[in-house]
């Protein structure tokens, strides 16, 4: 017994040591120290104060170096301004030199050139995108330089060393419009001419057209971001400074205000171009074609070319929709706006591919033609389409599509395979008589299957599945009738119908 309370004594002993270390002793970094009594244990962390120290200085040196930063930046400022108040009547050699030393030196070439010579000038789509990508970050480091010239003019007695108020409005807004040259170039670029070919040397208009307008709205939406983000910087620093009543009178903010509202225009604009230009063909163009197009039809249920147009505005679409949510619709207000605009395409798609199918001499091939591009359509909306865009209107037309297609599946059965099925349920005929069913079933399968079998589905599970629909359909009826005629016929059993019809739609 005594020895166990030597233990516990000395345990005791260095616990309180440990304690009254922890307490007396600053050490680096951080010491945990636990302590047992009747209550339970408890651990108490002591931070160091040399940590702390060592912190407090490296955030003051930080502090330092960017307010050398600020000091630079304004310094250079006050030398861009005092240049341009230098020159006779506003000489803009000042924004020139800035533009050039931003790598934006093409925007002086652009400036003098008219409007069509603009339009060549950024017409090739990689053109368009390398401007926009040289553009955007010298428009961020002018919207910066604002504001560290600005930042703290306020306070301290610092707004002697900022340049003159006046002056310094007139040269940010003298700049900016010099910018604002290539947002008026992509506003005014023509979708047909993106790529550099006019329209009327394209031989498929549609879907050039979808493409130089995909390049457009890609660039349209990427300047606009940029151009929010640094108007708000730039708006921020104008009106916490001594400039701001300056500022109102150069009107700096209805300048970037009325850029931005251009820019979301031209969104919209170029969006009512690829549905109304480009995705419904006219009537006058199916007409021109309506020969070729018949012939053509006869032969294969093939995708139609307006479905390959629509496939491509989705395509857009999604490319473009997380800029859209984003940089536009945010701004709009309706993020619902791009579900209901493309609805709409494909509600036209529909009564456009309604009205081609009539131009079928055949019922089957018409029905197979409507599942095909239907189903295209359908399958691109499903798989693909954002899951935060699959709001109620979104969900009801997929819907209403899912159901059209199975209308679709279920007539084709109808006028195509009911006909095979109903030589066999003759009343008149006998089985293995003069007049039985079986050689009339026989010879209207055969043609039937012949007709059908280099019909073109493209999609493997669609193909898949009007397969089995039809072997339901068939094989199933066919077995029925011989179970119940008790009937095994030799060459033409179930199982060889079925292989036969595995092979429908391979084109």
């Amino acid at each position: 017994m005594a020895a166990i309370w030597r233990r516990a004594w000395s345990s005791k002993k260095v616990s309180s040591a440990v304690r009254g270390y922890g307490a007396r002793q600053p050490i680096f970094g951080s010491i945990s120290t636990t302590t047992t009594s009747g209550s339970g244990t408890r651990t108490t962390t002591i931070l160091s104060t040399s940590a702390n120290t060592i912190r407090d200085e490296e955030e003051e040196s930080a502090m330092e170096l960017r307010q050398e930063e600020v000091v630079k930046t304004r310094r250079h400022m006050r030398g861009l301004v005092e240049e341009f108040r230098a020159g006779a009547d506003g000489n803009a050699t000042a924004p020139d030199r800035w533009l050039s030393d931003l790598h934006v030196a093409w925007l002086l070439r652009l400036a003098e050139l008219d409007a069509s010579g603009q339009r060549t000038f950024i017409s090739r789509s990689r053109q368009l995108q390398s401007h926009a990508q040289t553009w955007i970050p010298a428009l961020r480091v002018i919207s910066t330089s604002v504001w560290k010239c600005l930042n703290g003019l306020h306070s301290d007695g610092e707004a002697t060393v900022g340049p003159p108020a006046t002056e310094f409005a007139q040269f940010l807004k003298a700049t900016l419009l010099k910018m604002f040259t290539f947002v008026d170039a992509i506003v005014a670029l023509d979708p047909l001419n993106v790529d550099g070919a006019s329209a009327t040397s394209q031989q498929h208009v549609p879907s050039s057209s979808v493409m130089g307008a995909s390049e457009k709205v890609r660039a349209l939406l990427d300047v606009r971001h940029a151009l929010s983000a640094a108007s708000e910087q730039i708006m921020v620093a104008l009106c916490s400074s001594p400039y701001v009543l300056v500022t109102r009178v150069v009107d700096i903010e209805g300048l970037l205000s009325a850029q931005l509202g251009k820019l979301d225009q031209a969104v919209r604009d170029t969006f009512d171009h690829i549905r109304t230009a480009v995705v419904t063909p006219s009537l006058d163009d199916d007409k021109d074609s309506s020969a070729t197009q018949t012939t053509l039809l006869q032969s294969s249920p093939a995708i139609h070319k307006v479905t390959r147009s629509v496939t491509n505005y989705i395509n857009i679409v999604l490319s473009t929709e997380a800029l859209l949510t984003v940089n536009y619709a945010r701004h709009q207000g309706d993020t619902s706006s791009l579900t209901t605009l493309t609805m709409e395409v494909v509600g036209s798609l529909e009564e456009e591919l309604a009205r081609v199918s009539q131009s079928f001499p055949d019922q089957s091939l018409r029905f197979i033609f409507l599942i095909n591009n239907s189903y295209l359509i359908r399958q691109l909306l499903d798989t693909s389409w954002p899951p935060h865009l699959h709001d109620l209107t979104y969900l009801r037309f997929l819907n209403s599509l899912t159901n059209r297609i199975d209308r679709y599946i279920q007539s084709y059965l109808q006028v195509s395979w009911a006909p095979v099925l109903e030589c066999l349920h003759n009343p008149t005929f006998r089985c293995f008589t003069r007049d039985s069913p079986l050689p009339k079933f026989k010879s209207k399968f055969q043609s039937t299957y012949a007709a059908q079998k280099l019909w073109k589905v493209p999609d493997p599970e669609l193909r898949k599945r009007l397969r089995e629909a039809i072997i339901e359909k068939v094989v199933s009826g066919f077995t029925e009738y011989l179970e119940d005629n008790n009937r095994i016929i030799p060459g033409v059993s179930p199982q060889e119908v079925e292989e036969m019809l595995q092979e429908l739609f391979e084109g």
